[in-house]
């Protein structure tokens, strides 16, 4: 059953972190278009491309999973409210261990972010909350360094990508095209000169 949870939740977050690349990819091609069609034709684009996919899917899908985390941390504190119902006095860290056994055997999502509880010297009552914010926490600095993390790899691999910009060929074939033409017309007119002469 465990195994099923977390396997299900792998692969949903897996599923939506390739959505979510696929929308920072077609965005950043369109941008690196605009700036210059040469940008998106050079085969380090296409290389850059490949490994910047990679790096965003891996991200993108930890920093879902860790949303679906703080989900499932909200239905962890109602759960710790009833396993603790009963039970009063000060909490020692063995107790708030077996608590957060009890919770990641019940929600196993939260074992994999958080695996140790010292909670002692909190009131029984007051334990559940205590267990839900520091869980919310971790997980909001867990997705913020993931947010970090796919911005500096984005960054890296815009940059890398203009430095192997081409040039923009349609400038210079435009400017071979108006030089022959002028050249024409340069020669045209000395002809209609030399014919007026005559």
């Amino acid at each position: 059953m465990m195994f099923f949870s977390l396997f299900s939740t792998a692969f949903s977050s897996i599923f939506y972190g390739v959505i979510v690349t696929a929308v920072i990819m077609a965005i950043l091609y369109v941008v690196l278009k605009s700036l210059s069609k040469g940008i998106v034709q050079t085969p380090m684009f296409f290389v850059t491309g490949v490994v910047l996919a990679v790096l965003l899917v891996i991200q993108t899908s930890l920093m879902i999973g860790a949303i679906q985390a703080k989900e499932a941390a909200d239905a962890a504190q109602l759960y710790m409210n009833q396993l603790l119902e009963n039970s009063y006095g000060t909490v020692s860290a063995q107790d708030s261990q077996r608590v957060l056994d009890a919770v990641t055997e019940r929600f196993p999502l939260i074992g994999t972010y958080c695996g140790i509880a010292d909670f002692s010297g909190n009131d029984v009552s007051n334990l559940p909350k205590a267990m839900h914010d520091r869980m919310i926490e971790l997980l909001n600095s867990y997705i913020w360094h993931r947010v970090w993390w796919t911005l500096g790899i984005i960054v890296v691999a815009c940059f890398v990508v203009m430095l192997f910009d081409k040039p923009n060929r349609g400038y210079s074939k435009s400017g071979t095209f108006a030089s022959r033409h002028e050249g024409r017309r340069a020669r045209t007119g000395s002809r209609q000169r030399v014919s007026r002469r005559r």
